[in-house]
């Protein structure tokens, strides 16, 4: 039971039977060639997975009973939300994949001066149709949430209403201009650890900008929003590469 299917209509442990259609249902008829009686793992991205055994396999849908439900809980013990202004093209696929799998929790696309593209409804659609194919790889329990493109500012606020924890804000800038007063990423979570262990904040906002960085207005407005200016390193990433790595470091605080 290796493979995972999604089953949106999932009602938690109130659930007894289960009608997959669509690509799941192809998957499972054309690709696995169920049949009465075999067994598959089903979850719902709302933190439920359900062991099924297949019933009733139609033209283009699979009947299934629920043999058991269970709350599965695997989220870091640091909780990040990401704000990224999206790149271009599949560079948009390989950075949701990626964050999917490190266990971000929510993603807004960032507003930001020099924007690449724009999102709309199509382009959400995609990235939510994106984490659900990397949850169904990683084993992740509880879907990444996409949130609508909005600025720096209402992106953090937006978070911070979804979490029961005020969030660490903070927005990664190179360091080689030096204007913003910007600090070493290593060095600034150097000076979270006690004793070994993370003493900062359990919920991190990362604001990473687009192909270019945020123009000098928006940096110095997160600065004189009291946010922390952080440079990653001294070569010059992509967007994606920027946001995994910070996403990455922050979410292994709590390891």
């Amino acid at each position: 039971m290796s493979a995972r299917y999604y089953w949106e209509e999932g009602e938690g442990l109130r659930s007894t039977s289960a009608l997959l259609s669509g690509d799941e249902a192809h998957h499972l008829i054309r690709v696995m060639r169920a049949k009465p009686g075999d067994e598959f793992l089903l979850f719902d991205g709302k933190g439920f997975e359900y062991r099924a055994e297949t019933v009733e396999i139609g033209r283009g849908s699979v009947r299934l009973k629920i043999v058991e439900a269970r709350e599965i809980c695997n989220d870091p013990q640091i909780e990040v939300s990401a704000a990224v202004a999206l790149p271009k093209g599949d560079r948009q696929k390989w950075l949701i994949e990626k964050l999917t799998e490190l266990g971000v929790r929510r993603f807004v696309p960032l507003e930001v001066e020099r924007a690449d593209i724009r999102v709309d409804s199509g382009v959400l659609a995609r990235l939510r149709r994106q984490v659900v194919e990397a949850s169904k790889q990683c084993g992740r329990s509880r879907f990444m949430e996409i949130l609508p493109p909005m600025p720096r500012r209402q992106a953090a606020a937006a978070c911070e209403k979804e979490s029961s924890d005020a969030p660490l804000c903070v927005l990664a800038h190179p360091i080689s201009d030096g204007a913003f007063g910007q600090k070493s990423f290593l060095d600034f979570l150097r000076q979270g650890f006690r004793g070994g262990n993370w003493t900062g904040a359990k919920h991190i906002f990362l604001a990473i900008g687009p192909v270019g960085g945020f123009s000098d207005r928006e940096v110095r407005e997160a600065v004189d929003d009291g946010w922390p200016i952080l440079d990653l390193g001294k070569e010059v990433y992509r967007v994606e590469t920027a946001a995994i790595t910070a996403a990455a470091l922050f979410l292994h605080l709590g390891d």
